[in-house]
């Protein structure tokens, strides 16, 4: 059996609930759920997922132009690997992954300009590349892991109001989880910080300010393998954006969000798979889109 609930996918999974340039930022709240603290037991896993998201807000930047009473749908379809060699480093499990996506978006919105006018985009793309190092240990109940995540700008992106799934900017995010379950009553309680730090977008002169997430979940575990709880998350940007592209000042942002996550570790020709379904409802968002996304993934492990 697998024994984290997300170590590998929802690294990429794809979401435009951020704040910052286009609204939407690098690294995905609710990235991490059951399993937060855990890096998996020596062996490689994949993962493949699906997304969607639902949301809107009033105003935001999007490739250098702004725009108005805007909607996003997108679906995304990611896909990642995970490597956990027999070596320990430092007393822990090393864990070294890489992932992409490759998103259908939809947007509407009014584009402002000289003349202001309703705009529908939509269309296939590619989004960054996302690299991630982890470091676990475990201990008894406890379980605890050092993230460091990059992201690469291959991912389409042009300027204006366009379906692109590209940041076409580095970050770096640093992160730390942590997971206790209780031995008798196999509650488990899970919780992951991370701080991201964004370089500027050099087509639109554009710097993202580094963002806050703390991701939570709480769940139950079932001798069937099935786990059953809750999980949020609380998303807060520390520093304003910048840059001559940062027409709307430094547009600072925060989110909250809260709902279902049942994960299903079982056995399937030999292999050890885990489905993880999560359904986020967003609440008190200022200066990002505000909605719904639901995730399912699966993970294989080899």
């Amino acid at each position: 059996m697998l024994k984290a609930a997300a170590p590998v996918l929802l690294i990429v999974i794809a979401s435009p609930a951020l704040t910052d340039e286009g609204a939407s930022g690098l690294y995905v709240p609710g990235n991490f759920g059951f399993g937060a603290g855990v890096t998996p037991d020596a062996g490689f896993y994949l993962s493949t997922g699906l997304a969607h998201y639902d949301g809107d807000i009033k105003i935001f930047i999007d490739g250098g132009k702004i725009v108005v009473n805007a909607d996003k749908r997108p679906y995304s379809l990611a896909f990642a690997a995970l490597w956990v060699p027999e070596t320990k480093v430092l007393g822990g499990n090393l864990g070294l992954s890489l992932g992409s996506s490759d998103v259908f978006s939809w947007a509407h919105g009014e584009v402002t300009g000289l003349i202001n006018a309703d705009a529908t985009v939509q269309g296939w793309a590619f989004g960054d590349t996302i690299a991630r190092a982890q470091l676990g240990w475990n201990s008894g109940p406890w379980s605890n892991t050092l993230y460091l995540t990059t992201w690469f700008p291959t991912g389409r992106y042009q300027r204006g109001f366009r379906p692109n799934r590209g940041k076409n900017h580095y970050g770096v995010n640093l992160g730390w989880g942590v997971t206790h379950t209780e031995p008798h009553t196999k509650l488990e309680f899970d919780s992951a910080i991370g701080v991201t730090f964004n370089a500027k977008n050099p087509a639109t002169d554009y710097k993202d300010g580094d963002d806050f997430i703390w991701d939570w979940a709480v769940g139950t575990k079932f001798a069937n393998g099935l786990e059953v709880g809750v999980a949020g998350y609380a998303y807060q940007q520390l520093t304003g954006d910048s840059g001559s592209g940062a027409k709307l000042g430094p547009f600072k942002g925060r989110v909250f969000a809260v709902g279902p996550h049942v994960v299903s570790n079982t056995l399937v020709m030999h292999h050890a798979v885990l489905f993880n379904f999560r359904n986020y409802q967003e609440f008190g968002a200022e200066n990002r889109f505000e909605g719904n996304v639901t995730t399912f993934t699966t993970t294989v492990k080899f």
